[in-house]
């Protein structure tokens, strides 16, 4: 579809003849580098140029009769009518937005930042308004805005995901792709150190990081990158990684074309705990504005880190009180059966037929035994429950041990040889006779599983 220029009374230049004018007004107006629209009195658009239908992605004929409050977003479109209804009373040449920032809607929803400067045509005859539409979204200062905002916003993205998630996988997970995103780079990993702080465990990874997988075990060698950033302690950069001296450069990183990164620890209450890594094609990509936003991603990747520790620590906690209580409850009605087993065996044992039946004397006593050993094994569950007060006592270890090695001689494997080596005086010492009979007796226990082809065991 053509478009023509409206007609104008005004004289061309002597040297213009017929339509040469004509062409030169319709060249001029394609051929110019911003958007151009001749927009009508109705607010509906009569001609426009190239670059215009470029910028807003629409075709020339799309935008022909197509009204101008569709390049306005739906927010500030009641305030563009009114702006438009009272500047058709007074049409002057004026830049628009002189205390705002404009904004443009393309065809598509998205966005643009622009720049527009009006100019009524009315002084001339026509009943036009030129809009003249510049994007400003390449400016220097108007770039950097919009990467500020590019960038609080993806940390607001990431505080709402840490206040809500309660899997810290999710969190380890999103960090690296939010904050790749946000920089617009081609890569980025999280790796946390274990306890030992001798190997670092991929937790997550997004883009071009062949090499690594996750779970993938790497070492905490000093050499490496991961090493010098736990050394440093603070944000380490890399210009080019093909001129890097200051560590061995993961091969994996040259293979997949990254020529620069940025890395940055995590810290848990100055503890290095981590490491998150962000890699770019391009060289020298990763300046302090690229390490105050990685630095804030981190500390928040952190703070969650550590929260979902303290929960895991609570939760065990809770789940060690639930199994005390239930162990308190368990031991004290066990006691009250074996209370009255003892009585019942005690009185076997006072019986007087039991006296001229020596086999049975034995059975009755083995029983008693067992059954003094089930009490002392209810009040160590008690004492667990915390629902046995612990009773400290003056005993003689050289009694205690006599005893111990007389029953473990007759429980304990017949190929093991159990000697007691009394000290030479006497040794009493402050402590609850269950429970320290029970660790002597987990003692030679472990002993005994510890040679079970038969040996010697000395107490001393």
């Amino acid at each position: 579809m053509s478009q023509s220029l409206p007609d104008d009374d005004s004289t061309p230049p002597a040297q213009w003849h017929g339509g040469d004018a004509q062409t030169l007004y319709r060249s001029i107006f394609v051929a110019y580098p911003d958007s151009l629209l001749l927009v009508n009195p109705a607010g509906r658009i009569v001609l426009a140029n190239p670059p215009a239908a470029k910028r807003l992605g629409y075709t020339l004929e799309e935008l022909t009769g197509l009204a101008v409050d569709a390049l306005v977003p739906d927010s500030i479109r009641p305030r563009h009518a009114s702006f438009r209804e009272a500047y058709g009373h007074i049409p002057r040449p004026r830049p628009m937005g002189n205390q705002l920032d404009i904004v443009a809607r393309r065809k598509d929803g998205s966005e643009v930042m622009v720049e527009i400067v009006l100019s009524p045509l009315q002084d001339h005859g026509l009943p036009f308004v030129v809009a003249a539409i510049r994007d400003i979204s390449t400016y220097p200062r108007v770039k950097q805005a919009l990467q500020r905002a590019r960038y609080s916003e993806c940390l607001a993205q990431f505080g709402r995901l840490v206040v809500d998630a309660r899997d810290p996988q999710v969190l380890l997970d999103t960090a690296p792709v939010l904050a790749a995103e946000a920089l617009q780079v081609d890569g980025g990993e999280v790796l946390l150190l274990d306890a030992s702080g001798l190997e670092f465990r991929v937790s997550a990874c997004v883009g071009v990081v062949p090499e690594r997988k996750v779970g993938t075990n790497l070492p905490n060698r000093p050499s490496s990158l991961l090493g010098y950033v736990v050394r440093q302690g603070e944000p380490v950069t890399v210009t080019d990684y093909l001129h890097e001296q200051r560590f061995d450069v993961p091969r994996g990183y040259l293979e997949a074309g990254l020529a620069s990164g940025l890395a940055v620890s995590l810290s848990d209450r100055g503890r290095i705990i981590g490491v998150i890594i962000l890699g770019s094609i391009v060289a020298g990509r990763f300046g302090e504005e690229e390490i105050r936003f990685l630095q804030s991603l981190s500390n928040l990747l952190a703070t969650a880190l550590q929260r979902a520790q303290s929960e895991e620590a609570l939760n065990h906690a809770q789940r060690l009180e639930s199994v005390g209580q239930l162990t308190g409850g368990i031991a004290h009605d066990f006691n009250n059966l074996l209370t009255v087993i003892q009585g019942s065996l005690q009185m076997l044992e006072e019986a007087q037929g039991l006296a001229d039946d020596p086999p049975a004397k034995l059975l009755v006593g083995d029983a008693a035994r067992a059954a003094k050993r089930g009490a002392q094994l209810t009040r160590k569950l008690l004492a667990f429950s915390r629902r046995q007060v612990l009773e400290p006592a003056a005993v003689d270890l050289a009694v205690m041990l006599g005893a111990l090695t007389n029953m473990l001689r007759r429980t304990l494997d017949q190929r093991i040889l159990i000697e007691f080596a009394p000290p030479p005086s006497a040794t009493t010492v402050l402590a609850d006779p269950s429970q320290l009979e029970s660790a002597l007796l987990n003692i030679a226990i472990n002993a005994r599983d510890a040679m079970p082809g038969g040996d010697h065991c000395v107490f001393r």
